[in-house]
C-alpha cells in the first residue's frame, strides 16, 4: 500500500513538474520572442540610418545596382535578409539577388504599416523560402523617395533553442523519476533521522527568532518612546539610550555567536599552529579582567611544564573565554580559577567557580543551544545561550571531551581534555 502511495506521489510530482516547466518555458519563450522582435526592430532602424547616411537613393541614380549592393553587403554581414521596397510595393533591392523575381510587396502587413510611418515587426513563415522569419519594416524617406527598408531575421536558432530545452527537460525528468524511485527504496531507513533533523532545525530557527525578536522589540519600544517626547527629558532620554545600547550589544553578540557556531560546525579549521597555552590563558584573563566584579577574583597560575598545543589560537581562546565568562556571571562571591596541565596524551584545562552551581538534571542540557540554567540572570547579564554550545563544538573539533561537575550553592568545574 505504501509503495503504491509513493508511486502515486512520484507520478503527481512528475506531472506537476512537467506542467510547471511547460508554463514557465512557454511564457519565457514568448518573452524571448518579444524581446528579440524589439531588438531586431532597433537593428533595422540602425540599418535605415546607414541607408540614409550612405545616400543609397542618390547613388541609385548613378549606379543601377546601388540598392542591391547595400542589401547584399549588410545582409551578409549580419546574416539576415534585407529588402528595399518603394511606395508602390516594388522590390528595388533584395539581398538574395532575386529582386526582379520578387512579387509586389504592397499587400504585406509590415510593408503597409511602414508606408504609413510606423516601424513594426511581424512573425510569419516565408512561402518563398519556407523559413520562419521575424520581418522588421521601417519607413524610409530620402528626397523624393518614399519607401520601406525591411529586414527578415530567421528564427530557426530561437526555435532550435526551444526544442533543445524540451529535450533536455524530458531527459532531466526521466533521470529524476529514476532517482526518486531509487531513493524511495531506502526511504524508510532515514525517515526517523530526517524527522529528528527537521525538529532540531525548527527548534533552532524558533529559538533564534525568539532571541532576536526580544532585543529588537525592546529597542523599537524605547525608540518610539523617545520619539513620542521622552527625548525632551535629558535624564529619561539618557536612561533609554543606555538600554538601547545594551540591547544592541546583546543583539550583536547573539549574531556573532550564531555565526561563530555555524562556522565551527562546518568542521573547517586548517589554521593550526603550536600555541603557548599559558600565554593564551593570560590573554583571556587580561581580556576578562574588566568583567570581574567586587568580591570576585579571576585566578590563573601558569604551569611552565605545559607543552604547546597545535590548534587554531582563536578557537582555543574562544573556548576559554566562554567557560571563564560563564563562571564570572555565575559567581557573586569567591573566585573563578583557570588551570592547565599536560600529560603524554592530553592537554587538560580546568575552569572552576564558586558560583550558584547547577542541579543534576540541568547538567544534561547545558550544552544545548539557547539553554540557560537561570534565564533571568543570563539575560540580565547579556548572555546569548550559545556559549557552552560553542565550547562543545570547539572541543569536538579537536576530538576532545568536556566534563562538568556541579553542586547548587557550591560551584561548578569544567574539565576539557584535548588530545595531542
Amino acid at each position: 500500500m505504501k509503495k503504491k502511495v509513493l508511486i502515486g506521489y512520484v507520478i503527481a510530482a512528475v506531472v506537476v513538474l512537467l506542467a510547471f516547466e511547460y508554463s514557465f518555458w512557454t511564457n519565457g519563450f514568448l518573452y524571448l520572442e518579444h524581446q528579440s522582435e524589439h531588438s531586431y526592430l532597433i537593428q533595422t532602424e540602425l540599418l535605415r540610418d546607414l541607408f540614409l547616411a550612405e545616400e543609397v537613393v542618390e547613388n541609385s541614380a548613378v549606379k543601377q545596382d546601388a540598392f542591391e549592393t547595400f542589401t547584399d553587403t549588410y545582409a551578409e554581414k549580419y546574416g539576415i535578409r534585407l529588402t528595399i521596397i518603394d511606395e508602390k510595393g516594388t522590390v528595388l533591392g533584395e539581398s538574395s539577388g532575386a529582386s526582379e523575381l520578387m512579387s509586389n510587396h504592397l499587400d504585406r502587413e509590415e510593408v503597409q504599416r511602414a508606408l504609413q510611418g510606423e516601424s513594426n515587426s511581424v512573425i510569419r513563415r516565408s512561402a518563398t523560402f519556407d523559413v520562419d522569419y521575424c520581418y522588421c519594416a521601417v519607413p524610409v524617406e530620402s528626397g523624393s523617395f518614399r519607401g520601406v527598408l525591411r529586414a527578415a531575421i530567421p528564427l530557426q536558432e530561437l526555435y532550435n533553442m526551444n526544442n533543445e530545452f524540451v529535450r533536455s527537460t524530458v531527459f532531466a525528468v526521466l533521470i529524476l523519476v529514476a532517482l526518486i524511485l531509487f531513493l524511495g527504496l531506502y526511504f524508510r531507513k532515514y525517515v526517523m533521522a530526517m524527522k529528528k533533523v527537521e525538529k532540531m532545525r525548527r527548534e533552532f530557527v524558533s529559538n533564534v527568532t525568539h532571541e532576536l525578536k526580544t532585543p529588537l522589540t525592546s529597542i523599537r519600544g524605547f525608540v518610539e518612546t523617545l520619539k513620542a517626547g521622552a527625548i525632551e527629558d535629558p535624564k529619561m532620554a539618557q536612561k533609554f539610550l543606555d538600554i538601547i545600547e545594551i540591547e544592541s550589544e546583546r543583539l550583536s553578540n547573539l549574531i556573532s555567536d550564531t555565526l561563530l557556531l555555524s562556522e565551527i560546525e562546518s568542521k573547517k579549521d586548517t589554521k593550526r599552529e603550536p600555541c603557548d597555552v599559558n600565554a593564551v590563558i593570560t590573554e583571556v584573563v587580561d581580556l576578562l579582567q574588566p568583567k570581574v566584579r567586587e568580591h570576585v577574583r579571576l585566578i590563573f597560575h601558569p604551569d611552565p611544564s605545559v607543552r604547546p598545543y597545535s590548534c587554531n589560537r582563536d578557537r582555543l581562546k574562544q573556548l576559554l573565554i566562554n567557560l571563564a565568562d560563564n563562571g564570572l556571571k555565575a559567581t557573586e562571591f569567591g573566585a573563578v580559577t583557570i588551570s592547565c596541565s599536560s600529560t603524554n596524551r592530553y592537554l587538560v584545562l580546568k575552569i572552576s567557580d564558586t558560583g550558584i552551581g547547577m542541579e543534576e538534571e540541568q547538567l544534561e542540557r547545558i550544552f544545548e543551544r539557547f539553554y540557560r540554567v537561570d534565564k533571568g540572570r543570563s539575560k540580565a547579564q547579556g548572555g546569548t545561550g550559545l556559549g557552552l554550545s560553542i565550547v562543545k563544538h570547539i572541543v569536538e573539533l579537536y576530538n576532545g571531551t568536556v566534563e562538568v561537575t556541579s553542586r547548587p550553592g557550591v560551584g561548578s568545574e569544567f574539565t576539557v581534555k584535548l588530545p595531542y
